[in-house]
């Protein structure tokens, strides 16, 4: 064992390399859930809804059908900006859990706010106020 200023120096060291591998993979985890949820989102307005179903926790997927979501958001405008600056995360027990909330904005300049829970990488619960629809859409 290292003893003295040395010891210190390596035990420091080594608490700051734990530190930082801790930040680096928490934070991984957020750009992916955030990946995960602009994703769900181009894929509901370009109308792919198998694709967005496929980002659902099962959870989800158990309480709508892909009929449902496609219906839900039919003649969904497209966001030209995604922006998420609340973003909460916690791990326990192997599971990693976060809430990402923000706003999206189309080029009609319509913005929605927009709010995401996820477990894992899969979306456990979405909301999507106002659903900004295109010119052509029935309201």
């Amino acid at each position: 064992m290292f003893k003295g200023p040395r010891g210190l120096f390596i035990t420091l060291l080594g608490a700051a390399a734990i530190i930082a591998a801790a930040f680096y993979f928490g934070f991984q985890g957020q750009k992916d859930d955030a990946d995960t949820s602009r994703a769900f989102l181009t894929h509901l307005a370009a109308g792919e809804a198998p694709e967005a179903y496929a980002l659902l926790h099962s959870s989800v997927t158990r309480q709508i059908t892909q009929g449902d979501l496609a219906n839900g958001v039919s003649s969904m405008e497209p966001f030209v900006e995604i922006r998420f600056p609340s973003i909460g995360f916690s791990t326990s027990n192997g599971s990693r859990t976060t809430e990402l909330t923000g706003t999206g904005t189309t080029a009609s300049g319509c913005e929605s706010a927009l709010h995401f829970e996820l477990l894992n990488g899969e979306i456990t619960a979405f909301d999507i106020q106002p659903v900004c629809r295109g010119a052509a859409a029935d309201t």
